[in-house]
């Protein structure tokens, strides 16, 4: 019995590494929510074939720029990114990814960015005779282009750059900030407990509870500042490979598992566009985040 248990250990050992290895490079700090969409798809990629191991890495940084970069240069490996992919190579042209290097693989669910105050309940009680300072995750990022367009209606605003949006929140629940771009999932803990205040969302619709920016003063622009979570391959990435990898992913993206991870942040599904779809999607995306940032200083 116990040879036999050997024998089936060695057998499952060797299944395993006879799988070729895909590594997921996540952008952002692996304790963010978001980076549990891409474990969870991970896991459930490996539950349903043998001939790929996926694996999770993290790797932040430069606004997500060390990330694109070490994908740029590594074979078998994904880039798990957001929109900052697409912001940040507009603020750092010399120093981050070149977002033409870069295709859409798998688009993952698109989540609205809030505004969290343990100061103010309501924008009612925001001054504006007097400094105030908003945290986000670094300049040139998605978090930072929605603390410019709150600017624009708060010019008394002071914008702070953190490594992450659970940073910035800390801030805030450690009364060094006013308030945080962050998202919903960083917030639920501490909203349910009563200890901070969530002002408003991007996007245009309610989410739980919580009404638009743009529906109590703000610019219409916060409507389309939610923030898409999606996986994308170099170019160098063979093409038959890149798309039964994404096959693959379609299959998994269905599962109760991947669009449970979704929900902590409200992130709402597009995992199952059509192949046609995808590629016209990251140039809609290109365009719209190049011109979001147009006129946005960094300073």
């Amino acid at each position: 019995m116990k040879k036999l248990l050997v024998s089936l250990l060695a057998a499952l050992s060797l299944s395993v590494s006879a799988r070729e290895t895909i590594t997921i490079v996540y952008s952002w700090t692996p304790a963010d929510t978001a980076a549990n969409f891409h474990r969870s798809l991970a896991a459930e990629a490996n539950k349903i074939q043998d001939r790929y191991n996926f694996v999770f890495d993290a790797r932040p940084g430069a606004g997500g720029s060390i990330a694109a970069n070490y994908v740029a240069g590594q074979p078998n490996t994904v880039l798990a990114t957001a929109s900052a992919f697409f912001i940040r190579p507009n603020f750092f042209p010399n120093e981050s990814h070149d977002i033409g290097q870069f295709r859409s693989l798998f688009p993952q669910c698109a989540a609205p960015a809030v505004i969290s105050s343990k100061k103010y309940r309501t924008w009612a009680d925001v001054p504006t005779d007097r400094p105030v300072s908003i945290g986000m995750s670094g300049m040139g990022t998605t978090t930072h282009l929605i603390a410019t367009q709150i600017a624009k209606k708060y010019p008394n605003l002071i914008i702070v750059p953190f490594k992450s949006t659970s940073e910035a929140l800390i801030s805030v629940l450690s009364d060094s900030t006013d308030m945080a771009v962050n998202f919903m999932g960083d917030s639920a803990q501490y909203v349910e407990a009563g200890r901070i205040f969530v002002l408003g969302a991007t996007g245009s619709k309610t989410v739980n509870g919580v009404r638009p920016l743009s529906s109590q003063g703000f610019t219409k622009d916060l409507d389309v500042m939610d923030v898409p979570a999606q996986l994308l391959v170099h170019n160098s990435f063979p093409a038959p490979k890149a798309q039964e990898i994404r096959e693959i992913f379609v299959k998994a993206g269905r599962s109760a598992a991947v669009l449970d991870s979704y929900k902590p942040d409200f992130c709402q599904s597009n995992n199952q566009m059509a192949d046609k779809d995808i590629q016209p999607w990251y140039a809609k995306q290109t365009a719209d985040w190049r011109r979001l940032t147009q006129g946005v200083a960094l300073k």
